[in-house]
């Protein structure tokens, strides 16, 4: 095995494990793996395939370790992945005692990016129209059966090379539980991977518009995938389900559902870190109760 590289990074007072949250939410993912204080992800960087390995210890120091032809990247995008650059000291959490002290005990995490586009609009595009657990499968059959071992010790996969999926037809992923048009989708994204990763480096406003350019990817793929590749404070997932119900649950107690007109409105006061609070919000579990059974989706690759 070829030696690791290694940095350290230090970030006293910070909660690393809920920051790094957004890169690893199922254990059934490939490629990532979580331990006690410690988290590990393979990664399709612009210098090549690589995996990250993040420790932490009750310190704030994070041990970062690479291996692989992206090694060098990694470690250098590893201050942005654990959130170093993150300032959350001009977020306020208003007036509302509850909201107030739930961010004293609970915001000390950061907003991480990974600085990749492909790797997380990927993930994205197989999460349009259909519930996340059905995403993770589809998402796990297509890495398990067209990715590659990833570098390091850590028993990885890597995401799928664009361009072993740019080559695929709709059929074939068809058997691993996409229809058409997200197999459609993902297939013109895999042919432009070069213009996506390019987003990667742009402001924010200037890569919304990119990624939302391909036919099939619109504001939710752009901006759910930006969340994770540029991590703005003040980003707002739009066109999803159940974002806007959750944000006005968690600020008003009413589990009526709105749409984003309205979740814009809640947010209005919290400018500049919007996105900061939708993360609290995930990061401490709370939903709204339901209001109809739970959402299903075939097994298409059944069809």
């Amino acid at each position: 095995m070829a030696r690791a590289h290694r940095r350290l990074i230090r970030l006293p007072g910070v909660n690393v494990r809920a920051t790094l949250t957004p890169f690893g939410v199922f254990r059934s993912d490939p490629t990532h793996r979580w331990w006690t204080n410690g988290f590990a992800r393979a990664v399709l960087t612009p210098a090549g395939p690589g995996t990250i390995s993040l420790e932490w210890g009750r310190d704030g120091d994070v041990t970062a370790e690479t291996w692989g032809a992206g090694a060098a990247w990694l470690l250098d995008a590893a201050p942005r992945l654990v959130g170093e650059h993150d300032d959350p000291s001009g977020f306020d959490p208003g007036s509302d005692r509850r909201l107030v002290d739930l961010w004293r005990r609970h915001g000390n995490f950061r907003l991480g990016a990974s600085g990749v586009v492909w790797q997380e609009m990927a993930v994205t595009i197989l999460g349009q129209r259909v519930t996340t657990q059905d995403a993770m499968r589809t998402w796990r059959r297509i890495t398990m059966r067209w990715g590659q071992p990833a570098p390091g010790p850590h028993d990885l996969r890597l995401p799928v090379e664009p361009s072993v999926l740019a080559g695929r037809s709709s059929y074939e992923l068809h058997r691993d539980g996409l229809e058409r048009s997200r197999a459609d989708t993902l297939v013109a994204a895999a042919r432009r991977t070069d213009r996506l990763e390019e987003a990667a480096t742009m402001e924010l406003d200037d890569a919304l518009r990119r990624l939302s350019a391909l036919p099939g990817l619109g504001p939710w793929t752009a901006t759910v995938t930006a969340t994770l590749s540029h991590a703005d404070p003040d980003l707002v997932i739009l066109g999803d389900y159940g974002v806007p119900t959750l944000v006005s649950y968690a600020l008003t107690g009413s589990s009526e559902r709105v749409d984003d007109a309205r979740m814009l409105e809640l947010l209005e006061p919290f400018a500049g870190h919007r996105w900061r609070l939708v993360r609290l919000i995930h990061n401490l579990g709370i939903s709204a109760p339901r209001r109809g059974p739970r959402a299903t989706n075939p097994r298409i690759a059944e069809l």
